[in-house]
């Protein structure tokens, strides 16, 4: 099960370093309620707020502008049934988070397909170079979470990192 699982997965990176542009409206300081509400995208949160506080790392908090970016995402990879950083005819990673509201200086998104619970995608995305750089890069503070299942109950995920100014 775990080669098929394998085979059927893919992972993705990406690391965006830039000044975006200003968007109408302020970055959200709400509550941090993904990571305390429960359900898979708090265990999301969870555990790789682990994986960075063993690296040395301060715990990422989420941000309802970044749940926002993630979940739109997800749900366009999922509706498009591809795995994808940017799908046809959406915006950069960058424009999605300012489009949501966050005033960024740095952003980065971990995408993933088929694994069945959030261990296993944590798990997978930390068994991959570019995934694991974006989870323990400590200058990164807060977090979004994206999770859709397609008709088949394949689940696609997404991480958005990001660093305000």
């Amino acid at each position: 099960m775990r080669k098929v699982l394998a085979v059927l997965t893919v992972l993705a990176a990406a690391l965006v370093v830039a000044p975006a542009p200003a968007p109408a409206a302020a970055a959200s300081n709400g509550s941090d309620r993904a990571a305390r509400g429960g359900g898979a995208k708090a265990r999301v949160i969870a555990l790789t707020n682990a994986r960075r506080e063993a690296r040395g790392c301060n715990p990422l908090r989420s941000r309802p502008a970044l749940m926002r970016a993630a979940q739109k995402h997800t749900n366009k990879m999922r509706n498009q049934g591809r795995l994808d950083h940017q799908l046809s005819g959406e915006p950069d990673l960058g424009s999605r988070v300012s489009r949501e509201g966050y005033r960024w200086s740095m952003v980065a998104e971990n995408i993933a397909y088929g694994h069945a619970s959030p261990r296993a995608v944590v798990r997978g995305w930390m068994r991959s170079e570019g995934h694991r750089r974006n989870i323990l890069n400590c200058r990164l503070r807060h977090i979004g979470i994206g999770i859709a299942t397609d008709g088949a109950g394949r689940k696609y995920w997404t991480q958005v990192f990001a660093r305000p100014l």
